[in-house]
């Protein structure tokens, strides 16, 4: 349509100068500009990068009981994942698109099974304080690339010494080391193509239920551990406790915050030392961001691909420019909001 318009105006301009009209009028024409740009996201957090991201995703292991509080790190992660271990513990598994943004990372403890996992789904360097045969073992046929911190990567924060921390609560790194230890060991620190399944918006806050604050309760066997996300309107960012104190990160001295919250319901179960849980095919879950709160699907069919989210009639899940906070929570966990 937009093409006929300067045919219609001069057919509108003759027929006012034979008409013998005395006041001319100019239709406006509408001038359109067709933009080819693309935009460039970073696939882990939403934000607008310069070019395509070709980085390699590092992930570290956590230690989330509270006599190792508080943690080192997690504001500059990008995804931070907190799971069932063992017993009532639960530990944590946070994801850095930039390591070297890090001034420091921890505390870092031991890893597991389930971190294999996601190590594979996001082509992660995994960095952890050792671990069991079995877990190594895993790790090795699994081909993943890793490293221990514990030693000459990583250091034990004397201060926490002093202070009276057990000695399994005091291995830090900063992201430089870690990620001179990943070059130095040969591992790729770029990847192209990689797909890393999520989808980000400046605004996306879903249509759902109000969630202020909402209340994880991890349950397997008879053990529970509670984490609670806080809304903070202010900041637009869900705030973290657990322990019944809010979160900090020791190294910016400010709350750990997180734009969107995931919830994974997934089949668990104790392998008599270890809680397991199966991050394969699909399940139910629950999606927050702005205060509101959604259910959703989650899907994994196969281990090298990521995680991907979906509402319930299958639109994929559009998550806000941000970090995200992901609980993988035995079926049954109850979420309160």
């Amino acid at each position: 349509m937009k093409k006929l318009l300067p045919v219609i105006l001069v057919l509108c301009l003759m027929l006012c100068s034979c008409g013998g009209g005395t006041e001319e009028t100019t239709a406006p024409i509408e001038e359109t500009t067709n933009s080819t740009d693309v935009v460039y996201r970073n696939p882990l957090n939403g934000e607008v990068l310069p070019e395509p991201y070709s980085g390699r995703v590092f992930a570290v292991t956590i230690n989330n009981v509270s006599p190792a509080l508080p943690h080192k790190g997690i504001n500059s992660a990008d995804l931070y994942f907190e799971m069932f271990i063992n017993d009532y513990c639960t530990r944590g598994l946070a994801l850095f698109s930039n390591i070297k943004e890090a001034a420091a990372v921890g505390s870092i403890r031991s890893t597991r099974y389930n971190f294999t996992d996601i190590c594979l789904a996001y082509n992660s360097v995994l960095f952890h304080a050792n671990c069991s045969d079995a877990v190594l073992q895993d790790m090795i046929s699994s081909g993943i690339d890793n490293l221990s911190a514990d030693g000459a990567i990583g250091y034990r924060d004397s201060s926490r010494s002093a202070a009276g921390y057990d000695f399994e609560h005091t291995l830090f790194a900063t992201g430089e080391s870690l990620y001179n230890a990943a070059a130095d060991k040969g591992f790729a620190l770029s990847v192209a193509d990689k797909n890393y399944g999520m989808n980000f918006s400046e605004e996306a806050t879903p249509a759902g239920e109000e969630a202020n604050e909402i209340e994880i309760v991890f349950t397997l066997d008879g053990r529970t551990k509670t984490s609670t996300m806080k809304y903070n309107a202010e900041t637009d960012s869900y705030n973290y406790y657990q322990y019944g104190k809010e979160m900090i990160d020791e190294n910016d001295g400010n709350p750990e915050a997180f734009k969107n919250v995931i919830v994974m319901f997934t089949h668990t179960w104790n392998d008599g030392v270890y809680h397991v849980a199966d991050l394969g095919g699909s399940g139910d879950g629950f999606f927050a961001c702005g205060g509101k709160i959604v259910p959703i699907k989650w899907t994994h069919m196969n281990e090298t691909d990521p995680f991907t989210f979906t509402l319930t009639d299958g639109t994929p899940l559009v998550q806000e420019v941000g970090s995200t906070y992901i609980a993988i929570a035995p079926i049954g966990s109850a979420v309160n909001y």
